[in-house]
C-alpha cells in the first residue's frame, strides 16, 4: 500500500523488474496519483516506458516544421504581395462595389455644351444622324460646336481646337476608317486625350462610326482604349439606334472623374 510515482524518471524500474528479479504481490501493487496520466491507480507492472517515455519524433519535428513552413509561406506572399493585394482590391470591387465620382461642373459651366470633332467625310452623318438626336434629346446643349466651320475665329488652328476641347463641357470624336488615318484628325483626338489627361475628367467620348481593322487602327485609338475611356459603336441595324441613342445621351449628361484603379473592362 506504498504507491509509487510512475514516471518517466523511474523508467529504469520496470526494465530491471524485467530481468531476474520477481514483483511480490505485483497486484496491489500500483502507481500513484502523481503518475503519468495513462498510469494512475494502474499496476506497476503495465508501466511501459517504451510506451509512455520514448521521443515523440512527431511533436519534435511538428514545431520545426511549422515555423519553416510559416517563413515560407510570408516569403511567398511578400514576393507575391501586389498581385495579391489586386486581387484583393478585386475581390472588394465585386462585393462593395465602388462610387462614381462625378465632376461637380455642369454645362452651364462651359463656355461650349458639345464640341464635335469629325472628319470631313463623316459630315454627311453628322448631319442627318447626330444633329437631329442632339437637338431632341438634349434641347439644353444649345452652344455647339462643329467640326472646324465653328472653331473660334481670329485664333490660330491648332490654338483654336485646343481652345475649344479646353471650354466645353463635353467632346465627341468621330472615328471612322478614313479618319485615323488623317494627320490632322489625329493631332486634334490627341489634344482632346491630353486635356483628359491634364483635367482627370472623362469628358471625351468616342463614337466609332464603323468597324476599323486592326492593322488600319492608329495607335493613339489604340491607347483610348485600352485606357478604358468610354466609346460607343454605330450601327446599321435600326433596332440597335434607341440602344445607341441612350447611351449616349447618358455619356454626355455627366462628367465622371477618371479613375485609373478600376480596371479596364
Amino acid at each position: 500500500m506504498n504507491p509509487i510515482d510512475c514516471n518517466c524518471g523511474l523508467s529504469w524500474f520496470p526494465k530491471w523488474l524485467s530481468g531476474p528479479l520477481n514483483l511480490i504481490e505485483d497486484n496491489i501493487t500500483i502507481c500513484s496519483s502523481d503518475s503519468l496520466e495513462p498510469l494512475r491507480g494502474e499496476y506497476l507492472i503495465d508501466f511501459d516506458p517504451r510506451e509512455l517515455c520514448s521521443i515523440n519524433i512527431a511533436l519534435v519535428c511538428l514545431p520545426t516544421l511549422a515555423i519553416i513552413c510559416l517563413i515560407f509561406i510570408a516569403a511567398l506572399v511578400y514576393h507575391y504581395r501586389w498581385p495579391l493585394r489586386y486581387r484583393l482590391f478585386l475581390v472588394k470591387l465585386a462585393v462593395l462595389g465602388y462610387k462614381e465620382m462625378r465632376d461637380a461642373r455642369g454645362h452651364i459651366d462651359y463656355e461650349f455644351d458639345l464640341n464635335v470633332i469629325f472628319y470631313d467625310d463623316d459630315e454627311e452623318w453628322i448631319r442627318e444622324h447626330l444633329r437631329p438626336a442632339l437637338a431632341e434629346r438634349l434641347p439644353q446643349f444649345q452652344r455647339n460646336v462643329f467640326g472646324d466651320a465653328d472653331l473660334v475665329l481670329g485664333m490660330h488652328y491648332l490654338d483654336s481646337v485646343d481652345y475649344v476641347v479646353s471650354h466645353s463641357y463635353k467632346t465627341i470624336i468621330v472615328l471612322s476608317s478614313a479618319a485615323v488615318l488623317d494627320r490632322w484628325f489625329i493631332l486634334k483626338f490627341r489634344t482632346a486625350m491630353d486635356h483628359v489627361s491634364d483635367t482627370l475628367t472623362e469628358f471625351v467620348v468616342v463614337v466609332f462610326l464603323e468597324d476599323i481593322p486592326d492593322a488600319e487602327m492608329s495607335f493613339l485609338a489604340r491607347l483610348y482604349l485600352d485606357d478604358g475611356r468610354p466609346y460607343i459603336h454605330w450601327t446599321e441595324d435600326v433596332r440597335g439606334h434607341e440602344y445607341f441613342w441612350d447611351k449616349l445621351t447618358k455619356i454626355l449628361t455627366i462628367n465622371l472623374r477618371t479613375n485609373d484603379r478600376i480596371p479596364n473592362e
